[in-house]
């Protein structure tokens, strides 16, 4: 490691190359972090679904910077909408390889280099759906979210004594590339909805997001914080 990123935060953003994850890793590079960019392809690729894909991942960050301060976790499989009766198991599980499974086994290997530190940063991008009323036709993609919802909370309360924050991100309905199909009148009518009068952008989350990076943001975790203009209210 340089000198030059010896005293700057380490961060591997999971999904950086989609428009909320890279919108995320360009805002704390801004900020002065180093910005480990996972994706399917580029310099950190990985299938973190895989096992030893997952662990070469981890290990390349060591090995190049000598530590890990954050993981951003902004993985999410594609939505099928469907009602429930239409989906069968394995729509279910293809959620939770990504959105579960894959965090989970990522965790398990920061945690021991975080604990070394006696420092670290977790945060969960999840979406307003774990807070307000879900939609129809999406019980995989929901039921995974509130899965990793779990797991933040849970590791929140295990790991604070190292001093290693958990915490979680619910944005409301984001336009963007797996949203597109989406009608033009379910945007309008999310807009009328919302107190703020618009829709979440992938710049909101990551002001959030560098927030809860901060020395600022030292003493908050287990938190799920609802990102949505008051369209849903806790």
């Amino acid at each position: 490691m340089s000198k030059k990123t010896k005293n700057k935060k380490v961060i591997l953003v999971l999904g950086a190359t989609g428009d909320i994850g890279s919108c995320i890793a360009d805002l704390l590079e801004e900020c002065g972090m180093v910005v480990c960019r996972h994706g399917r392809t580029g310099e950190y690729s990985a299938d973190v679904k895989d096992e030893n894909q997952t662990k070469k991942l981890v290990n390349q960050v060591i090995n190049r910077f000598g530590k890990i301060d954050g993981v951003i976790n902004v993985l999410s499989a594609p939505a099928k909408i469907g009602s429930f009766e239409s989906k069968n198991w394995d729509d279910f599980l293809e959620q939770f390889n990504v959105q579960l499974k894959a965090v989970v086994a990522v965790t398990k290997l920061v945690v021991p280099y975080m604990k070394k530190q006696k420092k670290g940063r977790i945060i969960n991008i999840l979406t307003s759906y774990t807070i307000g009323l879900p939609p129809s036709g999406l019980s995989d993609y929901v039921t995974s979210k509130y899965a990793v919802l779990g797991l933040t909370k849970s590791l929140a309360r295990e790991l604070g004594k190292y001093n290693i924050t958990v915490n979680a991100v619910s944005p409301g309905f984001i336009k963007n590339r797996f949203t597109k199909n989406v009608p033009e009148k379910l945007g309008e009518l999310l807009i009328s909805q919302t107190p703020l009068g618009r829709l979440t952008t992938a710049d909101d989350v990551a002001k959030v997001v560098e927030f809860l990076c901060s020395d600022e943001a030292d003493f908050i975790t287990g938190e799920n914080i609802n990102l949505s203009g008051g369209q849903v209210m806790d």
